[in-house]
């Protein structure tokens, strides 16, 4: 049996779904964080990665305490989001880079530099 832990990052939210190969959903959990607006720029809003990454490690605990599963019987983990950048991090839940460089890198992939 796989096990695969299964994360969508919405707009004020973050849902974890762990799923089994051979048994379908084992469980889930999903934790909030907030969006900041400035009062004197109303179309201006952003969200912080400490926040997303608080909300990401407390929907996995409660995902995998539902299931009953020990985190180290996970194989996979697959990310969605909606409309964000996903930025990879290292074991401590630091950024492995600066998102602009990140941003280059991507676009000289893509042949855009």
């Amino acid at each position: 049996m796989s096990i695969v832990t299964g994360v969508d990052f919405g707009t004020l939210s973050v849902r974890v779904t762990l799923v089994a190969t051979n048994q379908g959903e084992l469980g889930s959990g999903f934790a909030e964080y907030p969006l900041y607006r400035r009062k004197e720029d109303p179309d201006y809003t952003t969200q912080g990665h400490g926040d997303h990454m608080r909300a990401l490690s407390e929907a996995i605990e409660r995902a995998l305490g539902a299931a009953k599963v020990p985190g180290n019987q996970v194989a996979a983990l697959a990310i969605d989001t909606t409309g964000s950048g996903v930025i990879p991090v290292d074991e401590k839940l630091e950024p492995l880079g600066e998102y602009t460089s990140l941003r280059r890198i991507a676009a000289a992939a893509r042949g855009n530099p």
